[in-house]
């Protein structure tokens, strides 16, 4: 191991690049504590630094009695991300009207976001999540086409789960980060008509970037958020 760099981090970067090869697919656990140690040659409790802080980021989960899992995303898990709600904190599963897909090529800023060529290929998707009845925020995402092969807008729509589980699911792809800007904006005419906002009226524009365990950026999202009833809520421990 590299002396430079504690122990605990050089084990925790191995448990990470062994989730992304996938050697321990979503929702397995991993080894015991005392197994892992012998696998790294160090201390128990080096092992434990290096599983709780993957536990706060969401790379891992911990069931009392049963060990340490690979965390999967199901529906409760969408409210790690998923941050528009009353005012007064209550959340509700929003239901998500599909809109379209489309192949497309990256342009600067996409390009950018998501560490890819000028003109590489990109997957787009189109969604409206309804909360209480109402349009509540239009989403755009943008996916390298690459790290998606054969996802097309029958498998985008039909999805069983979450967009995030679609990744984990059946393309081994687990988003464990997001980086988001947000601002009060007005939107064009037609993501108004969309939200039902008057031509004029502002609404919340969030740009996210999506990262993997491995830190690697897989998606890139635009959403225009109607927050006249609703308020975003982003808590972290």
């Amino acid at each position: 191991m590299n002396i430079e760099t504690p122990v605990w981090r050089q084990v925790r970067a191995a448990i990470v690049a062994q989730i992304a090869a996938g050697e321990f697919p979503p929702g397995t656990p991993l080894p015991a504590e005392r197994a892992l140690a012998e696998r790294f040659s160090c201390a128990i409790g080096t092992i434990r630094r290096a599983t709780d802080g993957l536990v706060a980021e969401g790379v891992l989960s911990r069931q009392q009695g049963r060990g340490t899992f690979v965390a999967q995303h199901t529906p409760e898990r969408l409210f790690r991300f998923f941050h528009l709600r009353r005012p007064d904190g209550a959340a509700e599963l929003p239901r998500t009207e599909f809109l379209d897909f489309a192949e497309r090529r990256a342009d600067r800023t996409q390009a950018a976001a998501l560490g890819l060529e000028l003109d590489a290929p990109l997957l787009r998707a189109r969604h409206l999540q309804h909360l209480g009845g109402r349009p509540a925020m239009l989403e755009k995402l943008w996916l390298p086409a690459t790290l998606f092969p054969g996802l097309d807008g029958a498998r985008f729509a039909g999805r069983p789960g979450t967009v995030y589980d679609l990744y984990q699911r059946e393309f081994g792809i687990s988003v464990t980060r997001i980086d988001e800007q947000l601002r009060a904006a007005i939107p064009p005419a037609r993501v108004a008509s969309r939200l039902g906002l008057r031509v004029g009226e502002p609404a919340l524009f969030i740009q996210r970037v999506a990262h993997a365990v491995d830190g690697k950026p897989v998606e890139l999202r635009l959403a225009w958020a109607d927050t006249r009833d609703l308020a975003y809520f982003n808590s972290r421990a």
